[in-house]
């Protein structure tokens, strides 16, 4: 039994800079169960040391395995809930053979088919999404909602939900292709290639009196540039689902919002955690009626790891980056 590990060189910057190497296949203790990944999430994010405007003070060394969140296949077990041939969520690393003790893995519900959901759609980024909007920002029907990485997984989801509540969706995309998804597919009312159009005023034209949510993806100048230009009615929300740490309630002060005129809140969906059922529940049934879709951008195996982090890590991905084992 072989167990490839890709770990990182140094700060990412080329493919180079990770190694596919050969580690110890781990040893099980009592307690714990022994899987092999199926699935395993691309987030580059996650193997990037961390620095200002990330979220955690924290950050993979050189040396370390690449963090992962992976669907695994549990191979045997000493656990008490855990059996051999059940498939797991869990954080198991950019490898193929890992132990766990089984606290924070979760098993894959049946509705979590094909099984690559459970890391998009039917995952964190959707869950994310699904709070974000109904329980955060409270979303009702016939409201003006605006998402950023309209394309991606979260804004997929965030752009379906609001469709599916009786709002309106309008995304912002980074190229044509993706917005043409995002309409065709996603069933967005519009998309905004922010690349090619000038976004104030496509903002101006789809919301006029402005957007109720403002579902933020993205952070950095998309989120300034909603912000200072006023695209935010009154009584508005900010959802910010980014791993930048943006000062928004500075970037309100500073376009002149009057305090308390926009709401500015930060989704996680590790605090959701708890409801995972819930979300489980109506996402499922969605997705089995066909009222959601999600695109994945599949790599095949840990050799063609590397390079396909560096793909996400440039954006150029178009769908959720996943590597199959």
């Amino acid at each position: 039994m072989r167990n490839l590990e890709v770990r990182i060189r140094r700060k990412p910057a080329t493919a180079g800079d990770f190694e596919v190497v050969p580690g110890e296949i781990p040893r099980l203790s009592n307690g714990g169960i022994l899987c092999r990944a199926r699935w395993l999430a691309v987030d580059p994010f996650t193997c990037v040391p961390s620095a200002a405007g990330t979220r955690s003070s924290t950050g993979p060394q050189p040396g370390d395995v690449v963090p992962a969140l992976g669907v695994c296949e549990v191979l045997e077990s000493r656990h008490d809930v855990f059996a051999v041939g059940q498939h797991v969520v869990l954080e198991c690393g950019m490898r193929e053979i890992c132990v766990s003790d089984g606290h924070h893995a979760c098993a894959l519900h049946p509705g979590q088919a094909p099984a690559s959901t459970a890391l998009g759609l039917l995952g964190p980024s959707g869950m994310a999404a699904y709070f974000g909007l109904i329980d955060l920002a409270g979303l009702r029907a016939g409201e003006m909602v605006l998402v950023s990485a309209a394309a991606s997984v979260a804004g997929a989801m965030a752009g379906q939900v609001t469709r599916i509540k009786g709002a309106r969706a309008v995304g912002i995309g980074s190229s044509r292709e993706k917005c043409d998804w995002a309409t065709r597919h996603a069933r967005f009312s519009a998309c905004i290639d922010h690349h090619s159009e000038n976004l104030s005023n496509r903002l101006k034209q789809q919301a006029p009196r402005g957007f109720d949510i403002y579902f933020d993806n993205s952070g950095g100048e998309l989120l300034e540039a909603v912000l200072s230009g006023h695209h935010l009615a009154p009584g508005g929300r900010v959802i910010l689902n980014s791993v930048r740490q943006d000062d928004a309630a500075d970037l309100l002060r500073r376009a002149g919002y009057a305090p308390g005129e926009v709401t500015v809140l930060r989704v996680n969906a590790a605090d959701y955690e708890h409801r995972r059922g819930e979300f489980l529940k109506d996402a499922i049934a969605w997705y089995g009626a066909d009222r959601l879709v999600c695109r994945e951008d599949v790599a095949q195996g840990l050799e063609n790891a590397p390079a396909h982090l560096i793909k996400a890590m440039r954006g150029e991905n178009f769908g959720r980056p996943l590597i199959r084992l």
